[in-house]
């Protein structure tokens, strides 16, 4: 058979077609991933060929394997030889160089170098070196939910299986921390936590394997990661915009820099622009941020910062500290917690010397507010659509960039 020209899918299916023909290698064929699909169980192939038994579809492949071998030295009983698969065996050699990767990484450097003619899954590859007798340069594993591409065998030299994992657990707690993270940064902290060399590459296709991965700026490597909960920088930017009405990218940005707990936010303006905007209810707009439903403070504020939220509403917006402090502590509030808050509270910004007032043009938010600030009976239940802080299963799903 001439297989030289054919992609890795027709290849492998030329050659099980050329030892038996028809439904029996095609269920053979779905069962190993050879159409580049991943493999089936024997009993999804069973249902998805018209309900045939588990023992059957087993039956089926276990007959064309030896068929396949059959046709590579003429002794169906003996093991096969080496069966001419150039496609696979340039697969096998990407597979090599690529190692130590994802799964789905290698599944697209398989298309992109033309060895097939899509995305096709590495469990098809290990299969097809199976059966057609090809030394296998690679092994699959599940590390951290994530399938990934292991030499083989393995390096001697360092456990890939525990960078995999450092790198997961780096990327998560960076974005909980910092709000989105730069793939150098999650880089840097594996190479420092585990003392060892970690590749920029690696280290990108691990944290793009989330089906909620998002870029928020490829060129310079930052992302974000809806699924981590309790992320630092959202649930501050939901309590200023309870307060806040629309203010500028550049007083949210100050707002969330001036609490002593965000050490780790490093991103530039604009790329807060880009996280605000994949917060439902929130839109950004020539360079101006709001919430498009008005957040209710007592949704989404601690107990001491309703306190100053009322103080300040119900006496101008702006106060001298001495007399916020004064009227904070008769609302029973702590001098340390009025010190905290009036320190480090994203809501809370400076207005001249000596004098604080909420962030952002609050006027706007709060007008006709007051006895929901206050958190009155009658407020009403809170709103189901409203994010909070940490909420982060009801995030939109972004589009990559």
């Amino acid at each position: 058979m001439e297989l030289s020209t054919l992609s890795l899918e027709a290849e492998l299916a030329t050659i099980a077609e050329s030892a038996e023909p028809g439904r029996s290698a095609q269920i053979a064929i779905r069962h190993w991933g050879w159409d580049g699909r991943g493999g089936a169980t024997l009993e999804a192939t069973g249902r998805e060929f018209g309900g045939i038994t588990r023992e059957r579809v087993r039956q089926l492949c276990e007959r064309l394997a030896q068929r396949i071998a059959a046709a590579a030295n003429g002794e169906p009983t003996s093991l096969p030889t080496p069966v001419p698969a150039p496609a696979l065996e340039r697969a096998l050699l990407q597979a090599a160089g690529a190692a130590p990767t994802t799964a789905k990484d290698l599944a697209r450097r398989l298309a992109d170098e033309h060895v097939a003619a899509r995305a096709f899954d590495p469990e098809g590859l290990l299969t097809a070196a199976e059966v057609l007798g090809h030394e296998v340069p690679f092994s699959l594993r599940t590390v951290k939910d994530v399938r990934v591409v292991l030499p083989n065998p393995p390096d001697p030299t360092a456990d890939t299986s525990e960078v995999i994992a450092a790198i997961v657990a780096a990327a998560r707690a960076i974005v909980r921390q910092a709000g989105a993270a730069r793939v150098r940064d999650v880089t840097g902290r594996v190479a420092a936590l585990l003392a060892v060399w970690v590749d920029d590459d690696l280290v990108t296709a691990i944290v793009t394997e989330p089906a909620d991965f998002v870029w928020l700026e490829r060129r310079t490597g930052w992302f974000y990661l809806p699924s981590v909960a309790k992320n630092a920088v959202v649930s501050r930017v939901v309590k200023v915009l309870s307060v806040a009405g629309r203010l500028d990218l550049a007083d949210l940005h100050a707002g969330i820099r001036r609490d002593e707990r965000m050490k780790e936010f490093v991103m530039p303006e604009y790329i807060l622009g880009e996280l605000c905007e994949r917060i439902p209810g929130i839109a950004v707009e020539d360079g101006r941020v709001y919430a498009r439903k008005p957040i209710r403070p007592q949704d989404v504020l601690e107990t001491t910062e309703m306190t100053l939220v009322r103080v300040l509403t119900e006496h101008g917006g702006v106060m001298e500290r001495h007399a916020l402090e004064t009227l904070c502590s008769a609302a029973g509030m702590k001098v340390s917690s009025f010190n905290n808050r009036i320190a480090y509270s994203p809501i809370i910004a400076e207005r001249g010397y000596g004098r604080f007032g909420l962030r952002g043009n609050g006027a706007e938010a709060r007008s006709g507010r007051a006895g929901d600030e206050a958190g009155e009976a009658d407020a009403g239940p809170a709103r189901d659509d409203v994010p909070r802080p940490g909420d982060l299963e009801h995030f939109r799903r972004p589009l990559r960039r």
